[in-house]
């Protein structure tokens, strides 16, 4: 990337640097992606005030965030927090308090880690469903990262100053994942003739979409089954099994791979014989709404699954529509192909 000189005196020369971050809040999770780090945090945030000590100890993996002068914490830990505030909805979610908050709290610490500096000029790449580009919804979070975010972590002071957002359908970030190097340089040139489908399984739909020589055609649709259907299965099937519990969707997951809720040490709740019959039913949800959506499968060149839910439900959708490719770290892919679609952007700006 170049640099451009931002001042130049006798004493000092400062430049500005063009800075790429990626933030895709999801239902589910938050994905982010820069030069130097990349991750995925729950879509979770808490008061630090509800909070008790004994969690925000060294122990813990959370962090304390401060915005206008009221303190949050947020982590890979934050789905043991008892009073949490999902960041989970559809309609007016852009809008929402705790849904900007998180997002401020994401980009900044994102920065933190990515080192970028007060002076830095950055490009936020973000996306949505593709019913969603050019509508008032798109719009409404292109304001949420526009500007100035100010964020204290841990009592630092990050500033983030966001110059330019970039909202791409997600299925484009799948494909540009596969079409694009890291450095935003073409690595599989296949993507600008061939007609890809994209089936992006999240945490409360599973989107399809289809994208021929890197162009969205006017296919989307959404099943209204995803990751969350799964645990809310689960959930209710551990609440069942003891009252106290009160386990919420966003619980399970920490524990699905192991089959065992873990209410205290001397109560665990195994509920490996409930996996199979909540993965099979959301499964045949979304093959239904595959069939709906496409009816052939042979006028794709190729079939990529992505998203949270991608490597659970790959074996049944290939069943019905044969070979597909699950993307590489499936949850992450649309960040990472944001991130190099970002880069590719940047460079040809520079003119590289």
């Amino acid at each position: 990337m170049n640099n451009k000189v931002l001042y130049n005196d006798s004493r000092r020369v400062v430049y500005l640097v063009k800075k790429v971050l990626v933030i895709d809040h999801g239902n589910g999770n938050i994905k982010g992606r820069s030069e130097v780090a990349a991750g995925v945090l729950p879509s979770l945030v808490a008061f630090k005030k509800d909070v008790g000590e004994s969690i925000t100890g060294k122990k813990a993996k959370l962090k304390t965030y401060e915005i206008e002068g009221i303190e949050y914490v947020w982590g890979k830990d934050i789905t043991k927090v008892k009073d949490v505030f999902a960041t989970y909805g559809f309609q007016n979610r852009y809008k929402e308090p705790l849904y900007k908050v998180l997002t401020s709290i994401a980009l900044a610490d994102l920065a933190l880690k990515s080192k970028v500096q007060s002076t830095d000029e950055v490009i936020v790449i973000t996306g949505v469903p593709s019913n969603e580009i050019g509508t008032e919804a798109a719009n409404n979070l292109k304001e949420v990262f526009e500007g100035l975010h100010t964020v204290k972590i841990e009592g630092k002071t990050v500033k983030v100053n966001v110059e330019e957002v970039i909202i791409l359908p997600q299925p484009i970030g799948t494909v540009m994942g596969q079409y694009l190097d890291t450095e935003g340089f073409v690595a599989d040139e296949r993507y600008e003739d061939i007609r890809v489908g994209v089936i992006d399984i999240g945490t409360g739909t599973t989107d399809l979409d289809s994208i021929t020589g890197l162009r969205r055609e006017n296919e989307f649709k959404s099943v209204e089954a995803g990751m969350k259907d799964v645990y809310q299965e689960i959930a209710d099937y551990i609440n069942s099994q003891n009252s106290n519990a009160k386990v919420e969707y966003y619980h399970v997951e920490p524990f699905f791979e192991s089959g065992q809720y873990k209410l205290s040490e001397r109560h665990i709740i195994d509920f490996e014989e409930v996996k199979p019959k909540a993965v099979f039913q959301v499964s045949e949800k979304i093959k239904q709404g595959i069939k709906n959506a496409w009816k052939t499968f042979d006028r794709f060149d190729e079939i990529i699954i992505t998203g949270g839910g991608a490597e659970l439900f790959a074996s049944a959708i290939e069943d019905l529509v044969g070979s597909v490719k699950v993307a590489e770290k499936p949850q992450q892919a649309n960040a990472e192909g944001f991130f190099k679609y970002g880069m590719f952007k940047v460079s040809e700006e520079d003119g590289e």
